[in-house]
């Protein structure tokens, strides 16, 4: 994995923000030096400074800093000494991560059942018991129409008729050609990887991102390079112009000419951000013109909770631009994660060459889920608004919760989407507190399970608030006692990896 640029020093010295902050055991010998050293370390551990990049070089930094040449000289060579940074003789130095960050599981699926288990491993809602055996008992009396086929490449027809449709009630006009029927969303990015990427692909990604499209991606053997969002300001940069030049992901194709361009632009997973509409276009352009195939993942655009379903994002694509985008969607965080349906909208061309790549894959989805979720999308069932009050009233207890047990958590709470992207305090790390609350029977990602580079994020920590509002309850009450049984041994061990 790749950082995405070089960093110029006015690039870096605007990212460091408010660094002057005295800090580490040597702070009253050293105040400058530790501050800055810290500075980038956070920027390096919270995924804001992509692991591998070539830090400025000290003069042109210590101009833009304001400093002597001396003090950020000290201050890399600190870096080096703690692994945050790597010298490289002739060629400069080079952000980096720990051994020890980087031989450590980040997380991911995990084993285990018991009714004593509560398992926040995954932000997918309930199954709606009522509306599923609405929608079942529907699929059965229509059997007879699909009995007589058994494998569909590109799905049954009336389950792309009525995505398709769903689209352009939504404010973009869909031919049911567009539509590729997949195992869920998650099959969607598999198949799109296996058609589109080769050994040694450049992909973009957001930073942090979906893991499983880590997964599937990493998969494909493809050079993921991390683009981090900005935790204010999501996908723009806000010392940048207009168009594209606001948009670090854009920038970024423009520079690096990737294959693929991966983004979530709806209720982001983890961190919940929606892009503004007026970005679309001009990321979508970006990519075309660096020859780039662009894919949005829509699964979460539906669990909108404070504000109307977002547009679709190639409603604000132009016709050119579009020719070289994929859209991915599924009702497995909008109903049901069970029910493995999902599609992809693209290019009927595309589709086409889609449906042909995934005779090797599985050849078809099944056609009885097919058919339960052609109910779910022409019938409804009545629970889309019932499901997001629900979500809004699990998601304020969840806050409710951790506000009461970790006080000295903080989060940014999300307009939408499944899950809290929460920031521990201090020297905290999430793969510890992950790993302590199993032994509490407490199932929990890591905060660098969403990084394309590992180890990062190790100041993050996604909670779901999808279960039943007694389990959130006991799933916090858990985590504190993991977080107590930690001590300050865990918070110390890290200030002093701080420490310059």
């Amino acid at each position: 994995m790749e950082a995405n640029a070089p960093l110029t020093a006015a690039t870096l010295a605007r990212l460091l923000g408010p660094w002057r902050v005295a800090g580490g055991s040597d702070a009253s010998r050293h105040p400058a030096r530790a501050a800055l050293a810290d500075r980038i370390t956070a920027l390096i551990l919270d995924g804001r400074l992509p692991v591998g990049a070539r830090l400025p070089a000290e003069r042109p930094l210590s101009e833009a800093l304001e400093l002597s040449r001396t003090t950020v000289t000290a201050a890399y060579t600190s870096l080096v000494e703690r692994g945050y940074a790597s010298a490289r003789r002739g060629s400069g130095t080079y952000t980096a991560l720990p051994e020890r960050l980087l031989a450590r599981p980040a997380g991911g699926w995990q084993e285990g059942q018991g009714a004593d288990l509560v398992d926040l491993t995954c932000a997918a809602p309930l199954p709606p018991l009522a509306a599923l055996r609405a929608a079942t008992a529907w699929a059965a009396e229509r059997l007879s129409v699909v009995t007589q086929e058994s494998y569909l490449p590109y799905g049954l027809s009336a389950l792309r008729e009525a995505v398709a449709q769903r689209y352009t009630e939504r404010g973009l006009p869909t031919d049911p050609s567009q539509i590729l029927v997949t195992a869920g969303a998650q099959g969607a990015i598999s198949l799109v990887g296996r058609l589109l990427i080769r050994t040694g692909d450049r992909i973009l990604v957001e930073g942090p991102t979906y893991p499983n499209a880590i997964d599937s991606l990493t998969a494909a053997r493809a050079r993921l390079t991390p683009v981090p969002l900005d935790p204010a300001t999501g996908w723009a940069d806000g010392a940048a112009g207009g168009g594209a030049a606001r948009i670090p992901l854009a920038q970024a194709a423009t520079r690096l000419s990737p294959r693929l361009v991966y983004t979530i632009p709806h209720f982001h997973n983890p961190t919940g951000l929606v892009m503004p509409p007026e970005l679309a276009g001009p990321l979508a352009r970006a990519a075309r013109k660096a020859g780039a195939w662009l894919l949005a993942d829509e699964t979460i655009t539906d669990a909108a909770l404070d504000v109307p379903v977002p547009a679709p994002f190639a409603a604000a694509v132009g016709p050119a631009d579009a020719e070289r985008l994929l859209v991915c969607g599924s009702l497995g965080k909008s109903f049901w994660g069970g029910l493995r349906v999902g599609w992809v909208r693209a290019p009927s061309r595309v589709v086409h060459e889609l449906a042909a790549a995934r005779a090797s894959l599985d050849l078809a989805s099944p056609v009885i889920e097919q058919l339960i979720a052609v109910a779910v999308l022409r019938e409804g069932f009545g629970i889309e608004e019932e499901r997001r009050a629900e979500w809004r009233a699990s998601r304020e207890l969840l806050e409710a919760a951790l506000r009461d047990a970790m006080p000295d958590w903080s989060w940014h709470t999300p307009e939408g989407g499944l899950s809290l992207w929460v920031r521990l305090a201090g020297g905290e790390e999430s793969t510890s507190l992950v790993h302590r609350a199993a032994t509490h029977g407490l199932l929990l990602q890591s905060g660098p399970r969403f990084g394309a580079d590992p180890g990062t994020y190790e100041r993050y920590l996604r909670l779901p608030y999808t279960e039943a509002p007694e389990k959130l309850r006991e799933a916090v009450r858990r985590l504190a006692a993991a977080r107590t049984a930690l001590g300050p041994v865990h918070a110390a061990e890290r200030r002093r990896d701080l420490v310059a």
